[in-house]
């Protein structure tokens, strides 16, 4: 073997992603982007996932307002024909033995019970009356509980969506409109924050991934982090305490 025919591959930590039900299941090309996302990043689906997934399946997709029904007929069609140890996409489920976790740096057996803490500790925040069911349509503000919980569990790592405008803000960040603080918005003219330097990184990625023209036809993909903080030194430090009264969220268009 020549020098020339030697190729070395070095292995990195890739960038947490969370994505967004909306985002996946509300357009044609879902699925595409989804698996086309993890070949730059880490990529992770919420369990609110699976259950729109199942409703859509119950109802029927002409029932199901919001979600397109080309992406409910891949997913269900790659769900129904692939083993589950064969996917690249990670989630978390009902129990450790419903998860995919994939051997992630950091993800232990107590992600589970994270995610739990974080979703049940959301719910009390909700500042929308509960939808009334999914034969009304979905709901892409509570559908982004379970992408909020998943990220705060994986220390704020990043969740993928989708705004309905150039105006609106995108599901997540109106799902926690009722903390204090609110979301910060990332302004495009800001270059100096980490949170500058991590957008460039990610339209880097995703260019490299070769998803530049899907994600451009998406339009309006924003990126979300939600982080919940360790409570003071002087505080009990129990899971009985809510971890969104100290907790921080910050987004930014892509």
């Amino acid at each position: 073997m020549s020098a020339s025919d030697l190729r070395v591959t070095v292995d990195g930590v890739k960038l947490r992603c969370v994505l967004d039900p909306a985002l996946v299941l509300g357009q044609a090309c879902g699925l595409k982007l989804a698996l086309g996302l993890t070949r730059v990043f880490e990529t992770w689906l919420p369990r609110s996932f699976w259950q729109v997934l199942d409703a859509s399946e119950m109802l029927g997709s002409e029932n199901q307002q919001g979600l397109h029904p080309l992406a409910l007929n891949d997913w269900t069609a790659l769900r129904d024909g692939t083993d589950a140890g064969s996917w690249t996409l990670r989630w978390v489920g009902d129990n450790l033995a419903e998860s995919q976790l994939r051997g992630s740096a950091g993800s232990d057996d107590s992600l589970v019970e994270r995610f739990e803490w974080h979703a049940e500790a959301l719910q009390s925040h909700q500042t929308k009356p509960a939808a009334r069911g999914w034969c009304h349509g979905f709901d892409p503000v509570a559908g982004a509980h379970d992408a909020l919980a998943l990220s705060a569990a994986l220390d704020g790592a990043l969740i993928l969506c989708r705004a309905p405008d150039a105006e609106a803000a995108p599901g997540p960040v109106e799902a926690l409109s009722g903390l204090d603080p609110p979301p910060r918005l990332l302004a495009e003219s800001d270059a100096t924050s980490l949170l500058a330097a991590e957008r460039a990184f990610v339209r880097q990625a995703i260019a490299a991934a070769g998803l530049a023209a899907l994600l451009q036809s998406v339009q309006h993909v924003c990126a979300v982090h939600a982080l919940t903080l360790p409570p003071d030194a002087d505080a009990s430090n129990d899971d009985t305490q809510d971890p969104w009264q100290r907790s921080r969220a910050w987004w930014y268009r892509l």
